[in-house]
Parts: structure tokens; C-alpha cells; sequence
């Protein structure tokens, strides 16, 4: 059967200025094809991460590879509550009504408390949800870890966050609080599990550690 992966803006640009994107691909272990992007994903990236060479290098090589997401149902997205971003809420759209979809990566830690909130209203949502499998970005680099190593992993976000704040870039909280020189393996994963558990207090379809 077919397997689906949808990836959003968030999960794409925090990656992309580590250097691990193509890292993401081989973990999510579906063919890049079958990895669906917002279609307006490639300007908004391309013009936010314009000024990281080494990001947007990183950006435009998934690119080639993956795909863009197809329309949503007008009808289930005007069911979403307007405080969700239209990115998101095309989605998760798109998870509810496509068999084919058994994974959803996302960066918007606002959104998935949202979406946790509407679960308990929404019976059938939150089946969905839990027959699927949804990953925030402390969860991703949780198996990165697992399947690259810590060194490797480590190595690769400290020099994009270093390089980042050169350029001006603010760097994600949960990654300058988990990565750097002075890291260590247990450091890391114990800081990543803290900010997992934290979102998922309010998104209980996300992994636990």
C-alpha cells in the first residue's frame, strides 16, 4: 500500500538550517515522492533562507525531490477554527481524508496544541490522528539521533545555529537548549524529551520518549 508523509513549512526551514533534511528523508523511509509539501512551502523558504547558503542548498536538494501537496476540501477546512494556520489546517485536511497518509512532521508547536484541543470534541479527529503518525521537531531529532548518532547530529545543528546567528537568524529554543559543544548525548535527549513532554501534555497523538 502506499505510504504518505506530509512535512510542513516549520519542519522544513529548522532542518534545512541544520543541514538535515536528506537525514529526514532517509529516516522517514517512504520515496521523497511521496513526501507532500505546501505548494507555497518552495517561495516562503527560498526567500526566508536566502541569506543561509548552506540552508537553502540544503532546501532546493529536497525540493527536486518531493512533492506538493494537492488541494484540500474546502468543506473540512472550513470546520478548523480560524486561530489555526491555514498551512496546518490544509494538512490536516489532507491527513483526515487521505487513507494513504500514515505520517505527519511538523514545527508548529501552536498548532499541535490547537489540534490536541479540537480532539476532544472531534472523536473522529483525534482516531485519525492516533492511526497516523504525527512528529514534532524534539521527537524528530530524538530519532535522528537514534539512527545517525549523536555526534553527527550534533555536529550538524551546532554549526547551523552558529552560522544562523552570524547572519542574524534566531535560532529554535528547544535546539540551542539541546545542542551545542558543550552537549552531551544525556544532556540532549534528556532536554528534547522535556520539551516533548511539554507539547504533548496538550497533543497526546504525538510520541512518547
Amino acid at each position: 500500500m502506499r505510504k504518505v508523509v506530509l512535512a510542513d513549512n516549520d519542519i522544513i526551514q529548522k532542518l534545512a538550517c541544520c543541514g538535515l533534511l536528506q537525514e529526514l528523508l532517509q529516516w522517514l523511509e517512504v520515496p521523497p515522492a511521496e513526501v507532500w509539501v505546501l505548494p507555497s512551502m518552495r517561495f516562503m523558504l527560498r526567500k526566508k533562507l536566502k541569506v543561509d547558503a548552506a540552508a537553502l542548498a540544503d532546501l532546493e536538494q529536497f525540493l527536486l525531490q518531493v512533492s506538493d501537496l494537492p488541494a484540500a476540501d474546502i468543506n473540512m477546512l472550513a470546520l478548523f477554527p480560524l486561530e489555526l494556520d491555514p498551512g496546518e489546517a490544509q494538512m490536516l485536511a489532507i491527513l483526515v481524508n487521505t487513507p494513504e497518509v500514515e505520517h505527519m512532521v511538523t514545527g508548529d508547536k501552536r498548532a499541535l496544541r490547537l489540534i490536541g484541543g479540537m480532539c476532544a470534541s472531534d472523536p473522529a479527529l483525534n482516531q485519525r490522528l492516533n492511526q497516523a503518525r504525527v512528529d514534532c521537531l524534539e521527537s524528530i531529532m530524538l530519532e535522528l539521533i537514534n539512527e545517525f548518532g549523536f555526534e553527527a547530529v550534533n555536529t550538524k545543528v551546532s554549526r547551523g545555529m552558529a552560522l544562523g546567528l552570524a547572519l542574524g537568524m534566531r535560532p529554535d529554543t528547544a535546539l540551542q537548549a539541546s545542542f551545542g559543544a558543550k552537549k552531551s548525548e544525556v544532556n540532549s535527549r534528556e532536554t528534547l524529551a522535556h520539551y516533548l513532554a511539554d507539547v504533548r501534555s496538550d497533543a497526546l497523538f504525538l510520541p512518547g520518549v
